[in-house]
Formats: C-alpha cells, structure tokens, sequence
C-alpha cells in the first residue's frame, strides 16, 4: 500500500517550487516520515530535462531546492509543538557525484543541532541514487517562523488558507 506524499496531505494546494505539487513547473518533491527512524524525514526527487545545467546534468541550483524544501519541513514536522515554519537562514552544500537527467533520487534530512524551541536548528540532508550512492549533502540552518512572523515576511494580510491549518490547527504527523 502507498501512503500519499505527507507534504500534499498536510498542505493542499502547496504551489512551492520545491514541494508544491500545485506548480507546473516546481520540482514536486514527495516528502514522507521514516518508517524506520522518528527521527527523519525521507523523499524523492525526480529530475527532469528542463533542470539541465550542462547536458544530461541536472543543475545544482535543482538538487539545492529539493534538499533544502525538504530541510524546512524538518523541523515543522517533527517539532510540531512550535507552531513554526521552517524558514532558510544559511546553509552549505557538498556535491560530490552528478544527478544525471531523469534519476529519481532519494532524499533524507534530520535534525542535528537545536536549542531552545523558537531557536534555528540545523538540519543534515542527503541525495543518494538508487544504488545508495551519496551525490549531494548539505547543511542548512533552518530558523523558525511563527504563523504572524511568515505573513509579516511575506508581506500578506493573512495566510493562505492552507498554511492557516498547517501552522494553526492540525500537526503534521500523518
């Protein structure tokens, strides 16, 4: 049985270049809770030919969003008492093989530094290849957002309705 992507369950109508399944063009990354480990969140990429940066080679900037929307709902999912969006702050990447166009990778991210609740975490994510083959890690210091900071940010009235139950009603934990 195939549990639908947490991130179109839990965020409808997500239209995120990284994690919206409502953008055409977005990346559609699928995020899911680690059966086996708490203590993660895991994922998949797939690259496709319009994320090309040389030939066959999907751009950097493509496997950094995937990594990185997966790295901001980290710390949402998985500290679901701060009522917080994960928002990038900084982050360091290491690519070590390339994504070649059509590969359908795996992603992980975990927590690996926190402190206080309302404080940034820093969140460890990885790209593998079917093969198990590491290409890409990275480092990304997540700071939290609470639901009136993110509209502030934004420089909106009000949250979309699908953030509004996101970061107000329900936690993510299906």
């Amino acid at each position: 049985m195939t549990t639908a992507p947490l991130n179109t369950i839990v965020l409808p109508g997500n239209d995120c270049f990284g994690c919206g399944h409502d953008n055409p063009g977005g990346l559609k990354i699928e995020v899911f809770r680690d059966p086996e480990n708490g203590e993660r969140l895991i994922g998949t990429f797939r690259s496709a030919a319009h994320m090309n940066g040389f030939p066959n080679i999907t751009h950097g900037g493509a496997i950094y969003t995937a990594l990185d929307c997966l790295a901001s709902w980290t710390p949402t999912v998985l500290r679901p008492a701060v009522k917080a969006a994960g928002v990038l702050r900084s982050a360091e990447m290491r690519y070590r093989l390339p994504l070649h166009t059509g590969m359908c990778v795996s992603l992980a991210a975990w927590i690996t530094e926190e402190t206080k609740p309302w404080k940034p975490v820093v969140v460890q994510a990885e790209a593998r290849d079917a093969e198990g083959k590491l290409l890409t890690a990275g480092q990304f210091k997540m700071a939290p957002l609470s639901p009136e900071r993110l509209r502030e940010v934004a420089g909106i009235d009000r949250l979309p309705e699908n953030w509004r139950r996101l970061l107000l009603e329900s936690p993510p934990s299906r």
